[in-house]
């Protein structure tokens, strides 16, 4: 009996020092995983590039420009003849410059975002509303996308500016009554504004590579790996990388994907081409500390694109809505954003709307257990 014993239980050693490998390999495996994602909410990160695409920073300095290159303020990038490139803006919109192109950031701020393009053209696919606008400023004009949307725009060859609105609003300088909307296109030359439709089917290079970008872009995320995704969100989080109250959503980047794609903290959002999401942060099974995090007040910036959080004291800017409402709830409240419903598996679309009441919120509530502070400032990093 006693050999029998003892048989069994060198039996039993032997199989447990065989299986720790096994499950080293699959504990470095999921570790490996969860740190293919990294979690940013910063605009100025180059998400693709295609043909030849270079840089001068601030100082001077210059050379090529590189994917996963972060621009900063001052910095242009110019694309050459055959150059294309893709460039981050506030979670879930994209500057998409054209060959013969030159773009720089005035500031990054994510609630005071201002481009400048000196020549050329870009598209535009934006989140945007009146707190959240994205302003173009071109040598003859100056437009604002004031509503979540697909934008042209072109510097002319005899110093005008031309923006046509394929999908959403736009605004001409500040003034509020110099709206163009869908399907028409405006033409500015000092103060003349030129304003006529045009055919929306009749679609350039820009323009169909921009759409196809937009597809792969909504397939990487419906690609993303939930559980691996749930820790980098939680940690990130805790290090105080985002807030529901700084943008619509976070940029993902996927190891595998080696660039950006968006997770929209709505649920039922679709891409401003109709794209719909595979994932956003309501089904990400997050602590339910997170999905009822205290509301911040957002530091608007000074000018020089270094809004990236804070708080401001409440006399020098109304931040009341922004307190109490997140912008992905803003956009719902104000009626929702009409765009086209598209699958990325297909090109077949067909009207809808983003859902106007909000979220409904997990049923299961997980506590933390020991207390986490709100973070008293909201850093884009």
């Amino acid at each position: 009996m006693k050999k029998i014993f003892l048989h069994l239980l060198v039996a039993s050693a032997v199989a447990f020092f065989l299986s720790m490998p096994v499950f080293a390999q699959k504990n470095k495996a999921d570790s490996g995983l969860a740190s293919n994602y990294v979690i940013s909410a910063k605009a100025g990160g180059v998400n693709y590039i295609e043909g030849a695409v270079t840089i001068t920073h601030k100082n001077g300095a210059s050379g090529y420009l590189l994917k996963s290159d972060n621009l900063e303020v001052g910095d242009k990038v110019t694309t050459g003849a055959d150059g294309k490139v893709e460039i981050l803006l506030n979670p879930g919109s994209y500057i998409r410059l054209a060959g013969n192109s030159e773009f720089e950031f005035i500031t990054t701020a994510l609630d005071d975002l201002k481009l400048k393009l000196n020549r050329g053209s870009a598209m535009l696919e934006v989140f945007a509303d009146n707190d959240f606008r994205v302003i173009v400023n071109t040598p003859g004009a100056q437009f604002y996308a004031v509503k979540s949307g697909v934008y042209r725009v072109d510097v002319l060859g005899d110093g005008k500016a031309k923006i046509e609105v394929w999908e959403g609003k736009a605004q001409i300088g500040d003034t509020a009554s110099s709206v163009v909307k869908t399907g028409r296109e405006a033409v500015v030359g000092g103060n003349q504004v030129a304003v006529a439709k045009f055919d929306r089917d009749q679609k350039d290079g820009l323009e169909s590579w921009s759409k196809t970008r937009a597809r792969e872009l909504a397939k990487i995320n419906s690609r993303l790996e939930r559980n691996a995704l749930r820790s980098t969100l939680i940690n990130s989080y805790g290090a105080s990388s985002w807030n529901l109250y700084n943008s619509f959503g976070l940029w993902v980047s996927d190891g595998s994907f080696s660039g950006y794609c968006f997770l929209p903290f709505g649920g039922g959002w679709y891409s401003p081409y109709g794209y719909s999401f595979g994932y956003n942060l309501w089904n990400m099974g997050l602590p339910g500390y997170i999905y009822n995090q205290p509301p911040i007040r957002v530091n608007p910036g000074n000018g020089n694109g270094n809004g990236n959080g804070g708080t401001v004291p409440t006399k020098d800017r109304d931040v009341s809505v922004r307190e109490s409402t997140p912008p992905f709830q803003q956009i719902r409240d104000s009626g929702g954003v009409t765009t086209r419903k598209t699958d990325p598996a297909s090109d077949a679309d067909t009207p809808t709307q983003f859902p106007s009441s909000q979220p409904t919120m997990p049923t299961v509530i997980v506590r933390p257990q020991t207390p986490v502070k709100s973070p008293d400032r909201a850093s884009d990093n």
